[in-house]
C-alpha cells in the first residue's frame, strides 16, 4: 500500500477519542490525514486543499454524512469513500449503495479490517490513474509526467533513459532489440558497443533494482 503513502485523507469524525485514536493509526499509512468533524468543514476542505481518500463517520454534529458524500460525488465520482457507522442502520445503508463506496463497515473496527478498507482505497486509486503503470514490486512509471518513480522516489534519468524505459514497457511482453534502441533512441545515430554498454549500466545504477534484464544474444525485457 504504499501509493497511500503520496495521498492526503480526509477524516470525517466528531467522536474525538476514535478520531485521535484512528488518526494515529492512519499516519503509519498516509501521507496526512486532515480531520474535521462537520460536514461544512468538510467541504471547506475539499475547496481549499488537494484530497485523495474520504474516510467519514456515517452521523456527525450537522448531520448524516452520506448529504456530503452525494455532493462529493456529484463533483468526483472516483475518489476513494469509506464509510464507518457505530450502527446498522439499512436504510442509511440502501441510501449509500447507489454513492460507489469503496467500504461501508461498522465501528468498532480492528486493525485487520481497518487495513482492508485501506487495501481496498489503495486498489481503487490505483484504477483512478491510467497514467501510472506498474512496472514490479515497488517501481512504477507515470507515462503522463514521464517519470520513473521506486519506493516512493522519483528517480532522475536523461530523456534517452526515459526513452528506453517507454520502449521496455511498450514491449514488455517481447524483447527490446538493440536495433529497436538504435532507431528509437539513438534516432539511426552510431551507437557503438561500449557506447551502449555504458547507457545500460547508467540506468542499472540509477534504479540499482532488477528492472530490466539482459536475454542474450537477442536484447532486453522487463522483469
Amino acid at each position: 500500500m504504499k501509493k497511500l503513502l503520496q495521498k492526503r485523507l480526509l477524516f470525517l469524525e466528531d467522536n474525538l477519542t476514535f478520531a485521535n485514536d484512528t488518526i494515529l493509526f492512519l499516519s503509519h499509512y498516509v501521507k496526512e490525514v486532515v480531520h474535521v468533524v462537520s460536514m461544512k468543514e468538510a467541504f471547506e476542505v475539499i475547496e481549499n486543499q488537494q484530497i485523495d481518500i474520504i474516510l467519514s463517520d456515517l452521523k456527525v454534529e450537522d448531520g448524516i454524512a452520506l448529504n456530503f458524500i452525494e455532493k462529493i460525488r456529484k463533483q468526483n465520482s472516483k475518489i476513494p469513500i469509506v464509510v464507518l457507522s457505530a450502527h446498522k442502520d439499512e436504510d442509511l445503508l440502501l441510501k449509500a449503495i447507489p454513492l460507489g463506496l469503496t467500504a461501508y463497515s461498522i465501528k468498532p473496527i480492528n486493525f485487520q479490517a481497518f487495513e482492508e478498507l485501506l487495501e481496498k482505497c489503495d486498489e481503487a486509486l490505483s484504477l483512478n490513474d491510467p497514467d501510472m503503470i506498474y512496472i514490479k514490486d515497488d517501481i512504477f512509471y507515470d507515462q503522463g509526467k514521464k517519470i520513473l518513480i521506486i519506493d516512493e522516489s522519483v528517480v532522475d534519468l536523461t530523456k534517452k533513459e526515459t526513452d528506453f524505459i517507454e520502449l521496455l514497457i511498450a514491449n514488455r511482453k517481447t524483447i527490446v532489440t538493440k536495433d529497436m534502441i538504435n532507431e528509437t533512441i539513438w534516432e539511426n545515430e552510431v551507437m557503438s558497443e561500449a557506447a551502449l554498454k555504458n547507457f545500460l549500466l547508467r540506468i542499472r545504477k540509477k534504479t540499482y533494482k532488477d528492472l530490466f534484464f539482459t536475454v542474450q544474444g537477442l536484447g532486453y525485457r522487463l522483469f
